[in-house]
């Protein structure tokens, strides 16, 4: 869903995860991993790489002279597509070399960062995202308790039976209502465009497409996405500018009716287990 390149520049590109990160500056990589901050000069760099079977992974592999292997650092992505864009731009950017050109160790220009004293501190959103996961975790916890200690068997029995419908139901409507929310601003201020398979990664079938800038993108379809043609095989789908991630495939109606009919029915029946499964349970022993 990042972008590769375009033909005047090197491209901000990013991809990683959780666990450590690459990002494409001015003829350098920025690794992030482990706590430290390394900037790899693209002149050390001797092929960068996607590795990975289950997900898919960055490996950015250093130069090194003959006879000994290059230092390779790797990152696992959240999804393919972001990765291969990275990969492609990189590979471009990467000077030429003669396969007979002596090397040197690539990890001797690896360069150390300083980290800036405030990014080790949690920032507002990522505050109110801890608080976020925390409170229902501590209310199922305490009501729990309530129950154990009231000697009630059955509804601690119930209580703990009742967390996977309601977890479940409520992921149901947070992925629906996200995917909503994000066609919504693509009605809004998205642009058309023709995205064409370009490769499989694992189960994934990968397209991409050129933005209005003359950039080549990459995104993972809908599976339910109606093809505009088979030979190319093509879909129609719409890009957020201002957020080159945010993507969707055009979608038939039909889909549209069928997916909210499950949600509609699935979602609200889990949560309607869930929700007498668990808080009805506290709550009838507390209006006792």
């Amino acid at each position: 869903m990042t972008s590769s390149s375009s033909s005047s520049a090197l491209p901000s590109l990013t991809v990683g995860s959780r666990s450590g990160s690459f990002a494409l500056e001015s003829r350098s990589i920025l690794l992030e991993q482990g706590g430290v901050r390394r900037r790899i000069p693209l002149e050390a760099v001797e092929e960068v790489r996607l590795d990975g079977v289950r997900r898919p992974a960055v490996e950015v592999v250093l130069t090194a002279p003959a006879g000994s292997s290059g230092t390779v650092y790797r990152v696992d992505c959240r999804n393919a597509a972001s990765a291969t864009a990275f990969v492609d731009a990189t590979a471009r950017a990467l000077p030429a070399r003669d396969v007979g050109t002596p090397r040197e160790d690539g990890a001797a220009r690896v360069a150390v960062l300083p980290r800036a004293a405030d990014r080790n501190r949690r920032s507002p959103r990522d505050r109110l995202v801890i608080a976020a996961v925390l409170a229902p975790v501590a209310l199922y916890v305490g009501g729990l308790l309530v129950l154990i200690m009231d000697g009630d068997v059955l509804g601690v029995i119930f209580w703990l039976l009742g967390l996977k419908p309601l977890a479940f139901g409520l992921l149901l409507y947070g992925m629906a209502v996200k995917n909503l929310y994000d066609r919504w601003l693509l009605r809004r201020r998205g642009i058309s465009v023709l995205a064409t398979s370009d490769h499989t990664q694992g189960k994934k079938e990968i397209y991409r497409y050129v933005d209005a800038e003359g950039v080549r993108r990459f995104f993972e379809p809908d599976h339910a996405a109606a093809p505009v043609s088979l030979a190319p095989r093509q879909v129609a789908a719409v890009y957020d500018p201002r957020r080159v991630e945010r993507v969707k495939a055009v979608l038939p109606l039909r889909t549209w009716v069928l997916r909210t009919i499950g949600v509609g029915f699935g979602g609200t029946s889990l949560l309607a287990l869930g929700f007498f499964l668990v808080p009805y349970q506290l709550i009838e022993l507390l209006s006792r």
